[in-house]
């Protein structure tokens, strides 16, 4: 399918829960010679409920000012190259806090000497709406992977839960308010891809995004992997994005959740599991008060406590934006 005129005024969207492939999206994505998608930026989880504090965008200060507090966060600080501070000021047209993520992005995108933007923050899902209304024309693509095997993924991670009750809660919860979204926009903005079918014929299914998205498909999109451009993740993704796609890189949780862990996810996320077509692997699983209890109390604090002293790139994270709220809420 060729590109329509105004396909370069549509942004396109990644959602996905932690671990479900978001990056290798982005990555394939971000490979076409037409659209660029950087690094998470936190645009709207970080800076949404404190735009507020920002006043008119209209005025020059007000929007100088958010613009020098998003790149002073860690994430921004992370993104290859760096993005230009005045270059991201002349590029802003509609003084709002969508105008300003469009210019941040945009002018990255033009520096990148390509056209098209995507932006790509898991969280961001939870901010549909405030997207949906800065950008109406966007086009969203949901990836979607077996909870079971992003929940293992996520567990071993540097943040988030670190036990399967938690972590089975958290995917429900992400996927609760993607069916929001669903029932919200209609199949010309949302288009929605299962990860593991992305694994076993990555070229039909990069055609088929390019299809959604209203480009041509371009082979450079498989070759994502020669992307020499540094992409800060852990070692473990990094290192499955270095290379060619894995076409075996799925149903990890059979050897490596415990019949417990097993269980207790199912309980929670059993019906989730079955809607997307992944097949459930103990029947009738429940989890008992005391057991949730014990859960609570004794079994995940401890080990997410010693995830978070581990943590040190969030550290700096929240001091930054800690740094950022204080001296927003101080100045009223």
């Amino acid at each position: 399918m060729s590109a329509s005129k105004s396909s370069h005024s549509e942004p396109i969207f990644i959602f996905g829960s932690a671990r479900s492939g978001t990056s290798l999206l982005s990555r394939i994505i971000n490979s076409h010679p037409k659209i660029s998608v950087p690094f998470e930026s936190h645009l709207y989880d970080t800076f949404i409920p404190w735009i507020k504090y920002y006043g008119d965008l209209a005025i020059e200060k007000n929007r100088e000012q958010l613009i020098d507090d998003i790149l002073n966060t860690e994430c921004m600080r992370d993104w290859s190259p760096k993005p230009d501070r005045n270059r991201i000021l002349s590029e802003i047209s509609d003084y709002t806090f969508g105008g300003v993520v469009d210019g941040l992005i945009r002018s990255w995108t033009l520096d990148q000497g390509k056209q098209r933007w995507g932006e790509k923050t898991p969280w961001h899902a939870y901010f549909w709406r405030d997207i949906i209304s800065d950008f109406p024309n966007c086009k969203i693509i949901h990836i979607v992977r077996d909870g079971r095997d992003s929940s293992l993924s996520w567990k071993n991670a540097r943040f988030g839960p670190k036990h399967y009750y938690y972590l089975a809660k958290k995917w429900v919860q992400y996927l609760q308010t993607i069916d929001e979204l669903k029932a919200e926009v209609d199949s010309d903005s949302f288009f929605e891809i299962r990860y593991e079918d992305l694994l076993l014929d990555p070229a039909q299914k990069s055609q088929e995004i390019c299809d959604f998205i209203g480009e041509e498909f371009s082979e450079r999109m498989l070759d994502f992997h020669t992307n020499s451009n540094p992409y800060p993740t852990d070692k473990a993704n990094l290192k499955n994005l270095s290379q060619p796609i894995i076409s075996s890189n799925s149903n990890k949780w059979k050897s490596h959740l415990s019949p417990r862990d097993l269980r207790v996810f199912e309980a929670i996320a059993g019906n989730y599991l079955e809607s997307y077509g992944y097949e459930r692997a103990v029947s009738n699983p429940t989890i008992s008060p005391s057991e949730k209890l014990f859960i609570k109390y004794l079994e995940h604090p401890p080990r997410k406590i010693l995830s978070m002293i581990k943590n040190r790139k969030g550290h700096i994270d929240g001091l930054r934006r800690l740094a950022i709220y204080l001296r927003l809420v101080t100045k009223l």
